[in-house]
């Protein structure tokens, strides 16, 4: 059986992963959870628990694979490729994003 990250752990994970500001919000959603916001419009992100804006874009995955993204144990692409992680909303904005370590 594996235990599936906190809410908490995935902040704190995404709070590292996001380098630089991309121009835009992401919504992160995963299953059970609130979502919580990349907000990504100054030069460095912060991540926020309310809406600071409509989000641009909207990531929909599982705990676990969140995790892994953040913590770049697998690939934003790979993931959003093999249908783990969806994506939906401003596609420029997934263009502007780097996150650390890629």
């Amino acid at each position: 059986m594996t235990i599936e990250p906190t809410r908490e752990a995935l902040i704190a994970a995404a709070d590292d992963a996001f380098e630089a500001g991309f121009g835009g919000v992401i919504e992160i959603r995963s299953d059970g959870m609130d979502a919580f916001y990349v907000d990504g419009r100054a030069e460095k992100c912060a991540i926020v628990e309310c809406a600071p804006a409509s989000p641009d874009s909207i990531w929909r995955s599982s705990p676990s694979t969140l995790l892994s993204i953040f913590e770049r144990k697998r690939a934003l692409e790979n993931a959003y490729l093999s249908g783990r992680l969806s994506i939906g909303g401003d596609m420029s904005v997934m263009a502007r994003l780097a996150l650390k370590g890629r």
